[in-house]
Parts: structure tokens; sequence; C-alpha cells
């Protein structure tokens, strides 16, 4: 297989078809850990393909889709938004296909 960074955005959508396909089979089959692993795979596939389309600003607060926190963003690399949560203040790093902006999010 191809790193999602040298896929074309054709390639790029089948494998986020493919992706969906098999997330929702774990999802279906109750297999969580599966099922995690092929949604964050989903979630980089995604940042790749939105890459020149979405760039986080660096002191926005965004919600994480899928997750019932926000991120703070400090720094970018490539296509994982570095920040802190908000629920933890613990720093970590998410796809940027992961953040939305949040309505009650604090810029």
């Amino acid at each position: 297989m191809a790193l999602y960074s040298t896929m074309t955005a054709d390639q790029l959508q089948r494998e986020m078809d493919k992706l969906r396909d098999q997330g929702e089979a774990a999802f279906n089959t109750e297999n969580w850990s599966e099922y995690e692993v092929l949604m964050k795979k989903w979630y980089l596939a995604k940042s790749y393909l939105i890459e020149n389309e979405f760039i986080p600003t660096i002191g926005q607060t965004y919600h994480l889709t899928e997750e019932k926190d926000t991120i703070t963003v400090t720094k970018l690399e490539g296509i994982m938004a570095w920040g802190y949560r908000g629920s933890n203040g613990i720093e970590f790093a998410v796809p940027i296909a992961m953040l939305t902006k949040s309505p009650n999010a604090t810029s």
C-alpha cells in the first residue's frame, strides 16, 4: 500500500471509502479496537485530502470530531495539529480532519 502522502485525491477517496466500510463492519460486530484504528486511518487519509483547503489557526480552539472535547492548537506539523486538550490540559496531536470549529470554543 502506498503512503497517504503520495496518493492522488482519487486514491485517497477510494482508501477512505474502504476504511469507512471496514469501520462500519467493525462497529456492527462491536469490535471497538478495530473500529478506533480504522477511524484514525480514515481521518489521516481525509487530512491529506483537505490539507490545502483547511489550515488550522494557531491559538484557535476546535471541537474534536467523535469526542466530547476540544483542542487549542499550538503548532502544526504536516497534517497533524498539536495542542492542549480542553478537558485536562494534556498536550497531544490529532489529524487536522478531526478539527471542527466549535460555536462554544474560544479563539
